[in-house]
């Protein structure tokens, strides 16, 4: 998974989260009345503990290419 796929997945997995009163208080008051409740902050927990592993494979597999393709430049004579 890239990384542009990930932040879709984890931008959408918090709203989904945020989106239910079981998980998220929402208030239009303000962000003074807006809280995680104790079920939604076990529930953030646990999926940026699932989603934290991706995250760190896709950036590096994005350095791993970066590096592949600059030694590839520099075998070629090409610069940077």
């Amino acid at each position: 998974m890239d990384k542009r796929a990930i932040k879709d997945f984890t931008h959408g997995g918090l709203m989904e989260i945020m989106k239910d009163r079981q998980y998220f208080y929402y208030s239009e008051v303000g962000p003074d009345y807006c809280h995680l409740t104790e079920e939604g902050e076990r529930a953030i927990i646990e999926f940026i503990n699932l989603v934290s592993y991706k995250m760190l494979e896709a950036d590096n597999e994005e350095l791993n290419q970066r590096a592949k393709e600059m030694v590839l430049k520099s075998l070629k004579g090409e610069s940077t």
